[in-house]
């Protein structure tokens, strides 16, 4: 058997309804206190754009593309992009505040690929070379030497190009190296 509704239940649901499109987003910003609209904040800052061959400053010191390489990919269609960023310290603190650091590889047509977490094996088998030096993710001041190396591997499809990499700092403007 169904009951019907009464006018003043109706109403109740739609008020109750309207006010949880209210409530929940000004409990995300007050339960956040204050780091969702920050995030918001570097959402929105414009990434400083390094170009290929150039270096830019940010971060607490200078980065520059070393190379990006298309490599052999483990399965069929894809390829591995090696990233190579050559970073100089200047400043420790100021380093210290922007870690740990992110990479991201986007091509031409907007897809964006995050890095491998676990590279190790691929990268010993495609590129013996990089083997031993810091992922961003892994990037410590404390490495030896001002000048550092920072490797990061994606697996991408083989048909992908017109790549642009992108290192996302903690509390710093993005860089975006085309």
């Amino acid at each position: 058997m169904r009951m019907l509704a009464s006018s003043r239940e109706r109403k109740s649901y739609w008020v109750s309804l309207v006010s949880l499109i209210a409530v929940v987003p000004l409990a995300v910003l007050t339960g956040s206190r204050g780091e969702f609209v920050s995030w918001l904040q570097r959402r929105m800052e414009r990434p400083i754009i390094i170009e290929r061959g150039s270096s830019g400053h940010g971060a607490g010191g200078s980065w520059r593309l070393a190379s990006l390489r298309r490599l052999p990919g483990p399965l069929p269609d894809t390829n591995l992009m090696l990233a190579e960023v050559d970073f100089a310290k200047k400043a420790d603190e100021a380093v210290q505040a922007t870690l740990p650091c992110a990479l991201t590889l986007t091509d031409g047509a907007g897809r964006r690929w995050a890095a491998l977490p676990l590279p190790g094996s691929l990268l010993r088998a495609a590129a013996p070379e990089v083997v031993g030096k810091p992922q961003c993710s892994t990037l410590t001041v404390g490495e030896s030497g001002r000048r550092l190396s920072i490797v990061e591997i994606f697996l991408v499809p083989q048909q992908a190009e017109g790549f642009a990499l992108s290192l996302a700092l903690t509390g710093a403007p993005p860089l975006l190296f085309k």
